[in-house]
């Protein structure tokens, strides 16, 4: 099965009086990159973070955001007791020492910066990390289910696109010879014309239509490409990192095609070899979604 870059899970776990929530979405990249925001109580743990992504995603860009939701109906929070002790205890020496009267009220001292914990700083690290460990598994299975759904997507659709490419091959197999042969025929008769009464030596009519046979014979071509797309189709079945395989391939095919419109002179095979091209450059912005 292959995979697409592209996809989104989100994923919840209950911590303490609210929940946290991971969110992770991925995007094409050439190899894995991460970008991980995380509230402070949980730094240190984007190791651990990228470690559960990769079991599950080889290649893209992966944002994951984690966040702590204290709930609607959570009014839960904590005095930092620490930094109100120490405030005070700086704050009366210094009143002592400048002589300054008056004293302080509980009341002044809440209503100074950080005096109150974040909800998140009062839950135990053992309790915040089995959490984020939660959320973390559910939203990289959502991640996983919506990348494999994307890619068997992209598949069927390439799928579709090579068989269209097979039956233009077929057709353009079944006009080869006849199309050769009109082109020597056209060739002989603009000679005739030319040389007007004087006769085409037969001898050296063999010898220039050899040479324009191979000029345009391009059975050679329509072998490769065929097996060009027998290895496609192949690899597309395979799945699993199958990008720059096809991407080489779909390489690999355009120059077949390319060269084959290149050397043929009929109209029909000239318009045949384009589609085959057309269908390619769509293939070839599904395989850019690819793992």
């Amino acid at each position: 099965m292959v995979t697409s870059m592209t996809g989104y899970g989100k994923g919840s776990a209950p911590v303490g009086g609210g929940k946290i929530d991971v969110e992770i979405r991925t995007v094409n990249h050439r190899f894995i990159d991460f970008s991980i925001r995380v509230p402070r109580p949980l730094n240190g743990f984007e190791r651990d973070i990228e470690k559960a992504v990769r079991r599950k995603v080889r290649r893209g860009h992966v944002y994951v955001n984690v966040v702590f939701d204290k709930g609607a109906d959570s009014s839960t929070s904590a005095v930092n007791r620490k930094l109100l002790r120490q405030t005070y205890r700086e704050l009366t020496s210094f009143a002592r020492k400048e002589g300054i009267p008056g004293d302080l009220e509980i009341g002044t001292l809440l209503m100074l910066p950080d005096m109150f914990k974040p909800e998140i700083d009062t839950i135990p690290p053992a309790q915040l990390k089995a959490g984020l460990k939660k959320a973390l598994a559910e939203s990289v299975d959502k991640l996983a289910d919506m990348r494999n759904r994307e890619g068997k997507t992209l598949q069927l659709d390439m799928q579709k696109r090579l068989k269209d490419i097979s039956r233009i091959t077929v057709k353009i197999e079944k006009r080869a010879t006849g199309a050769l042969k009109q082109t020597l025929e056209r060739a002989r008769k603009r000679l005739t014309n030319l040389l007007g009464k004087s006769e085409v030596r037969d001898d050296r009519w063999a010898i220039e239509a050899a040479a324009l046979a191979d000029r345009t014979d391009f059975s050679e071509e329509l072998v490769r490409l065929n097996s060009h797309l027998g290895e496609f189709g192949s690899a597309l079945d395979k799945g699993g990192e199958v990008s720059k395989k096809l991407t080489f391939l779909l390489q690999e095919i355009h120059r077949e095609a390319t060269t084959m419109g290149n050397k043929s002179a009929d109209p029909r095979i000239i318009r045949d070899c384009l589609a085959v091209k057309e269908q390619i450059e769509k293939i070839r912005e599904q395989v850019q979604n690819l793992e």
